[in-house]
């Protein structure tokens, strides 16, 4: 018996390694959801796509966050954004500045698989700090932005994650952290998963009868 569980350990741990939270820095085939032009400040809610909302908790900073702004907006030593790249949504606000922690969201009413988007932040006030959330709101993983661009207009890099839990919220707090080109894909098939499934468990019973049970 106990030649057994050795095996059985070893498919358990590759199947927690398949539900594992992934930083990633794009979503090849992923869907671009773009951002109503609109120039608002506030802390909406705003629904721009069909079950894809945004708000933000910075409802009085500086105005507010920003959201499908078209104009230049600032990340000191990390350069600008002119306007060229699309509407945006800019946070506006950061802790090392107010003392408080702000936060975007965007609300996914159709669970997604990936997520992510071209970000920028002030890393003089930084990190920002990105996350994924469950649909019931419980935490799935998050990252620190610290890239530098070296200044220049329109720079910045893509970050997101890619999950096999089903994701419902996407965040972004602190340094002024600003968003673009908001990028989504669907949860994998359930046969993707049950093909890794299948597979893993047929190595285990190879592995079984060569250990003679």
């Amino acid at each position: 018996m106990k030649k057994a569980v050795a095996p059985l350990v070893l498919v358990v741990a590759l199947l927690a390694v398949q539900a594992g939270a992934t930083v990633v820095t794009s979503i090849p085939g992923g869907t671009v959801i773009p951002m109503t032009p609109m120039n608002y400040f506030g802390g909406g809610p705003i629904s721009f796509a069909p079950g894809v909302t945004w708000s933000s908790t910075n409802t009085t900073n500086q105005g507010g966050s920003v959201f499908g702004w078209t104009g230049g907006y600032g990340y000191l030593s990390n350069g600008a954004w002119d306007g060229a790249l699309g509407p945006m949504a800019g946070l506006n606000d950061s802790s090392a500045f107010f003392g408080v922690t702000d936060t975007m969201t965007f609300a996914f009413a159709t669970p997604v698989g990936a997520v992510g988007g071209f970000l920028n932040y002030v890393p003089d006030f930084g990190p920002a700090t990105i996350a994924v959330w469950d649909p019931s709101g419980n935490f799935i993983e998050s990252f620190d932005l610290t890239f530098l661009t070296g200044g220049g207009t329109n720079t910045g890099a893509f970050y997101g994650f890619q999950e096999t839990t089903p994701i419902g919220y996407f965040t972004l707090s602190d340094a002024y952290v600003g968003v673009v080109n908001l990028t989504t894909a669907p949860i994998p098939e359930p046969n993707s998963l049950l093909l890794i499934g299948t597979g893993l468990l047929g190595a285990f019973g190879v592995v079984r009868r060569r250990l003679g049970k």
